[in-house]
């Protein structure tokens, strides 16, 4: 019956060192995984606005084509109506 007792005394003894060390740490691996989760969101978030500024430069670029493209256009057009005047100015010349 001692010897039982002791057992019972020794495994009290032993689960409440386990449960101190537990509740010890358990708030440690807690934070640790908040840590992670914060971390993760924290990630995303830059990946989401660096996927924003990469959409937002190609609709730019695609502006500035547009307007480059406009814009050589009328210079073709200008040298066009150019040429035309030129041509009509020999021509009313030579009459």
């Amino acid at each position: 019956m001692n010897m039982m007792n002791g057992w019972v005394i020794l495994s009290i003894v032993a689960l409440l060192f386990l449960s101190m060390y537990v509740y010890a740490n358990i708030f440690v691996f807690l934070e640790r995984i908040k840590e992670k989760k914060k971390r993760k969101k924290e990630a995303h978030k830059l990946e989401l606005i660096a996927q924003e500024k990469e959409r937002k430069r190609q609709i730019r670029e695609e502006k500035f084509k547009k307007i480059r493209d406009r814009s050589e256009e009328i210079k073709q057009e200008l040298k066009r109506l150019e040429l035309l005047k030129s041509n009509r100015m020999k021509a009313e010349k030579a009459q």
